[in-house]
């Protein structure tokens, strides 16, 4: 029988190899970029990232805005091959490469809070409709990998998701806060400190608007994990 799968899977490599997710190129099975492009992945340095706003220090935003969680860590900048990797996730449904960003935000997480005793990870709901359209949600698949890895239980629905007025990506950054009020609710009790997992951290709002609601309903502390994290250097383009 062992034999007969790895007949299969050698056929199935054949015609389906396993490509490089920033250029393209074969690699082996398991892998997810070649050498190159894992070289040349946007990656934060976390001994020069703020742990309370995520950016680094040079472009930490804490003086003019405040958030409700206690820390934000993520591996990548929002640019580059690491984007282009996590859009290959979340909108060509490639959930295999929820592995790839699980492992790197809990490196992440290992290093941004050591010694933080999280008592349960939760991630970012998905309305009824924009799950139903995508099939999966893109931060509860990373949240249940990384509850593996860290060895953290996985508070499964603890917050739940209104249909938002308008998408979030399409609004002006200044009014993303605006946009997410009331749309996140507790669907239950939340008790110890929590890690609170998403995709991308672009302003915070979402993050920020979970935490109040994870806060409201018990927990002590809130901290956040995100795989990419966009640099403020953008929040001065006009839109």
């Amino acid at each position: 029988m062992n034999g007969i799968k790895r007949f299969l899977k050698g056929i199935v490599t054949l015609f389906f190899p396993n490509t490089c997710l920033g250029c393209g190129e074969i690699i082996d099975e398991g892998e997810f970029f070649c050498d190159c492009c894992f070289e040349m992945l946007e990656s934060c340095s976390l001994d020069k990232q703020c742990i309370k706003c995520g950016l680094s220090k040079k472009h930490c935003e804490c003086k003019y805005k405040s958030f409700s969680f206690s820390g934000i860590t993520a591996p990548f900048y929002n640019e580059g091959r690491a984007q282009m990797a996590m859009y290959t996730y979340k909108f060509r449904k490639r959930i295999y490469i929820s592995d790839f960003f699980a492992k790197r935000i809990s490196l992440a997480v290992k290093y941004s809070f050591h010694g933080i005793r999280f008592d349960g990870i939760c991630y970012v709901p998905l309305s009824g409709k924009s799950l139903r359209k995508r099939g999966f949600n893109q931060s509860r698949e990373i949240a249940y990998r990384m509850s593996e890895i860290l060895g953290i239980p996985l508070i499964e629905e603890q917050l739940g998701c209104r249909k938002k007025k308008y998408s979030q990506h399409l609004m002006p950054k200044n009014k993303r806060f605006e946009n997410v009020k009331g749309v996140y609710y507790p669907k239950k009790p939340c008790h110890g400190t929590v890690l609170l997992v998403d995709d991308i951290k672009t302003t915070g709002a979402t993050l920020d608007e979970c935490t109040k609601q994870l806060l409201k309903s018990g927990a002590d502390a809130v901290y956040c994990a995100a795989g990419l994290i966009s640099h403020n250097k953008y929040k001065k383009r006009k839109v």
